[in-house]
């Protein structure tokens, strides 16, 4: 708006506000935005599709072994790192690998790494964390190794979670492995109600292997919206995954 009618409509308000009052015409005040703070994935084709992982929630990945889910989640903890967060990595199943991490981009120095001994310890062990401020990402890996655990109290450890991430900047990344490729049938402990409590659900799938010379050089997966909160399901995205001393994002 010019300054010549910013002007003349400031006039008109004063002069409407003197006669019937200041609360008879009233500019409205700036409003929040509704956008979720996020981190990006370093997977372009990704990050346009869901703008990132939202903080403040959970993000469940799910898939096979070799779909990616892991590698996803460690080039997120990069990301978050490269920002100025900490990161926290619960590894429930031991199966957590420096070596590749750091091909990840990961900073070992300044990770977090708990191996809890049990389902409950690790939620609490997160709560605590993230209720503390401490941490900007999170890596809960993974839901399989809680089948074993009492329903009962998972089920409130997560709900204690979710009320804190939902206080805070911290993105919560949760890792379903799905062994029989099966996306409707998650191996869930009863009563754990993940699907319900997550901003943000995603399914990976390997379609291909990249080669070169007959040698293996990556691999091309398809990422499927199975839930999002500012989104609809069913859009997909591919990314890619190349490796050559460095695990790159969405390599050629």
């Amino acid at each position: 708006m010019g300054s010549g009618k910013k002007t003349r409509l400031d006039q008109t308000v004063s002069a409407i506000q003197a006669r019937w009052g200041s609360r008879a015409l009233r500019k409205p005040a700036p409003q929040a935005s509704n956008a979720i703070p996020r981190i990006p994935t370093c997977f372009p084709s990704l990050d346009a599709l869901t703008g990132g992982f939202p903080r403040g929630g959970i993000t469940e990945l799910l898939g096979a072994p070799t779909a990616g889910a892991t590698t996803l989640a460690l080039k997120t903890v990069a990301q978050a790192q490269a920002g100025g967060d900490i990161a926290l990595y619960l590894d429930l199943g031991r199966t957590f690998d420096p070596d590749y991490a750091a091909r990840c981009g990961v900073r070992l120095d300044h990770l977090l790494l708990a191996r809890p001994h049990h389902g409950l310890e690790a939620l609490e062990a997160a709560r605590a964390v993230v209720a503390g401020g401490g941490a900007g990402v999170l890596v809960f890996d993974s839901v399989a190794d809680l089948l074993t655990e009492p329903a009962g109290p998972l089920a409130s450890g997560l709900r204690q979670l979710a009320a804190a991430l939902a206080r805070s900047s911290c993105a919560a990344l949760f890792l379903t492995p799905l062994y029989f490729g099966d996306v409707n049938s998650p191996p869930y402990p009863p009563g754990f109600a993940l699907p319900h409590y997550a901003t943000l659900r995603l399914h990976l799938e390997k379609e291909s292997w990249l080669t070169s010379r007959h040698d293996v050089r990556g691999y091309k997966a398809q990422v499927t919206v199975l839930k999002s909160r500012q989104g609809s399901e069913g859009r997909q995205a591919a990314i890619a995954i190349t490796f050559d001393g460095v695990v790159r994002g969405n390599g050629t």
